[in-house]
Formats: structure tokens, C-alpha cells, sequence
């Protein structure tokens, strides 16, 4: 009997395991927006792109925290939608509560479910992928000097 239950209990811990750890996320984003005549609101492109080949047919949601006050500054989600004729292409409005870096969180639901984040940097004009912005130093909340941000 117990030969039985050891293959038993690995199947079934294999089968809790979330799929982002069998499966890391595969998908990735490349967003970019604009600012729109609101404060703080932005018209934002996105491409999907699985192996470097556009993805179509998704749907879903993005969402949008600030990393270094994620409990404080949240926006709400809205969908993003498949721009007719750019395959992978999708595109989303979204009001932010402030300028400074923001992580998006993509919550894609078909045609398979995925997670996809991406850190941007916004200011008054337009995003930045937090990755291509050079000398950005990465330091705690409560070393940030609120002076500077635009509320």
C-alpha cells in the first residue's frame, strides 16, 4: 500500500502548483502611451508577443499599481482591445492618480489565461519602460522626496 500512496501524493502536489511555476510567463508586453487632455489619463498601445510573434485574439483587463505605494495608489481595471488589422496589437485608456512608475498587470482571459506585467515610467507627456530609463536608482518609499510629484 504504500508503494501506492507515494505516487499518489506526488500527483497530487504536482497538480497544486500553479502553472506560472510549470509554465513561466511566456507572454510578453510591450506597452507605450500617450498622455491624453485629462491629468493623468493616458491612451496606451500594447503588443503581445509569444516567442517575438504577435499574439492575437487575447482579451482581458490591465490593471494598474505603483510599486513603491501599492496600497495607497491602485487604479481601476479596464479592458484592453485588438486594434483591427495590427495583429497583436491592442490598445486601452487609462487614468492614473499620479506621474512616476507604475506596474501594469495584464489579466489576459482568452484565448488562454495569463499574467503579464510590466513596469512603465509616466510623465506629463508619455510612458517609458522602467527597464530603458537609465541612472534610475531603486530606493525604499520613505526615501522618496513627495515634493516632486505632480498630485
Amino acid at each position: 500500500m504504500k508503494k501506492v500512496v507515494s505516487p499518489l501524493i506526488f500527483i497530487v502536489l504536482l497538480a497544486s502548483i500553479t502553472p506560472t511555476v510549470l509554465y513561466p510567463m511566456m507572454t510578453k508586453s510591450q506597452t507605450e502611451c500617450t498622455a491624453t487632455s485629462k491629468k493623468f489619463q493616458y491612451n496606451c498601445n500594447v503588443l503581445f508577443l509569444h516567442k517575438k510573434e504577435p499574439m492575437t485574439g487575447y482579451s482581458g483587463i490591465v490593471g494598474a499599481t505603483m510599486p513603491s505605494m501599492a496600497m495607497a495608489h491602485n487604479v481601476k481595471p479596464v479592458k484592453f482591445i485588438e486594434k483591427d488589422g495590427m495583429a497583436g496589437h491592442y490598445e486601452f485608456t487609462i487614468q492614473l492618480e499620479m506621474l512616476g512608475e507604475w506596474m501594469f498587470q495584464y489579466d489576459i482571459s482568452t484565448p488562454k489565461r495569463d499574467r503579464v506585467m510590466e513596469k512603465l515610467i509616466f510623465d506629463k507627456t508619455k510612458s517609458i519602460a522602467s527597464d530603458k530609463k537609465h541612472n534610475h536608482s531603486h530606493h525604499k518609499h520613505s526615501d522618496h522626496n513627495h515634493s516632486g510629484h505632480d498630485h
